[in-house]
């Protein structure tokens, strides 16, 4: 502390360049954290034997519920197809988006991303992990526009933020203004939402599947099964039973879209994946100029003072306790300098949820980041340290 007060530069600069990192730090892992996340999410689908077919809008009344089921028997009736169901809401794409509120018992209510359709377990691929399937019995037609009770199949995710520990199968879950219920018939591992506007904060798999065909709907949609080396071929035959079971009904210059879910994936989370680059880049970029920083000011400050080095080396103090002596004063600044950075980096994240709508900063990567920058600022100091460490007594008193 003595040396620290007797020139007082080099500390405040070490600790203003930690505050400034540590705010930085703070908030762009935290953004990383939140576009990297849905990235590594489990989607449940069996991708890469998936066909999506999507945008058939009508060009006059909406699609009834059997002429939706009679296309989904034509594309099923290509070779390969190994399963075929026509779907409201299709993995990775927001022609169409139905979003469903649920309460639970104790009243949690979350927004969640509705996929309704028959035998999507199937066809998707998903995997039951609690519970069962839906029965033929479930199956039926709905209109929007009643008041919904249904069964439902959930995913473990959406279960345990709705429900907690307690077995979701059998649970009644119920709409936000109460005039709807949902029985809870099985679980499902992994599904993830097509929403992809709502895949932040861990929202990613707040999935839910409805049994049967949406009746009045102006765009009819469906996914196809087959094995994963025929899906290029399997795109050319949907092309050819499209024009000819759906020809005249369509509306002009609205082409459907075949494309394999792998693609569909891979163009929808580019964005992300973008982002997820350009915020590694940032923290790798502000990680390195603060171990290049505190390496270069305590350098710089401990050739100042080679000269206490050498007066203390003559009267004994041995390498170890120079060596200690600069890492505890190195930890000291540090530590400072992060206590600092973490209110600032709390400040500014206030300010971005004021005018950018960002979430709150969750406070585990407050200590993330403080044991990153405390390990890059010993780094730091440990090359310097360790050379003022090793002069020799008589050489460093002379080397003033």
């Amino acid at each position: 502390m003595s040396a620290l007060r007797r020139n007082p530069l080099m500390p405040r600069l070490i600790v203003l360049q930690v505050m400034v990192a540590s705010a930085i730090l703070c908030n762009t892992l935290f953004l990383l954290g939140q576009q990297a996340a849905p990235l590594l999410v489990d989607d449940g689908l069996a991708g890469d034997e998936l066909v999506i077919v999507d945008q058939l809008v009508s060009r006059g009344a909406p699609w009834p519920p059997a002429q939706v089921r009679a296309g989904r028997d034509a594309l099923a009736s290509i070779a390969g197809v190994r399963a075929a169901s026509a779907a409201s809401g299709v993995p990775m794409r927001q022609t169409l988006t139905l979003a469903f509120e649920l309460k639970s018992a104790d009243g949690t209510m979350l927004a969640t991303t509705g996929y309704v359709g028959e035998r999507l377990l199937e066809t998707f691929g998903l995997r039951l992990t609690r519970g069962r399937d839906f029965l033929d019995t479930e199956y039926r037609d709905i209109r929007m526009a009643d008041d919904m009770h249904t069964p439902i199949i959930i995913t473990e995710a959406l279960a345990r933020a709705l429900l907690g520990d307690a077995d979701p199968v059998g649970a009644t879950l119920r709409s936000s203004d109460d005039k709807g219920s949902y029985r809870v018939v099985g679980v499902v591992a992994h599904l993830m939402r097509y929403q992809l506007s709502e895949l932040d904060d861990g929202k990613a798999e707040y999935s839910i599947i409805i049994p049967g065909i949406l009746d009045g709907m102006p765009i009819a949609s469906y996914v196809l099964r087959t094995a994963p080396g025929n899906r290029e071929a399997l795109r050319a035959q949907v092309s050819k039973v499209l024009d000819q079971h759906f020809s005249g009904r369509l509306v002009a210059g609205i082409a459907p879209v075949v494309a394999d879910y792998e693609h569909l994936r891979d163009d929808g989370l580019r964005t992300r994946r973008a982002a997820v680059w350009l915020l590694s880049t940032v923290n790798a970029v502000v990680a390195t100029i603060t171990l290049i920083g505190i390496a270069s000011l305590s350098g710089y400050w401990i050739q100042q003072r080679t000269r206490q080095i050498g007066i203390r080396r003559a009267l004994g103090a041995t390498r170890g306790q120079i060596l200690r002596h600069f890492l505890a004063e190195n930890l000291l600044l540090v530590g400072v300098g992060l206590a600092l950075g973490l209110l600032l980096a709390l400040g500014i994240n206030q300010w971005l949820m004021q005018h950018y709508e960002l979430a709150r900063l969750p406070l585990p990567y407050l200590p993330a980041a403080a044991v990153l920058l405390l390990a890059l600022g010993q780094l730091a100091v440990a090359g310097p340290a360790r050379r003022a460490a090793g002069l020799p007594p008589a050489s460093a008193a002379r080397s003033v």
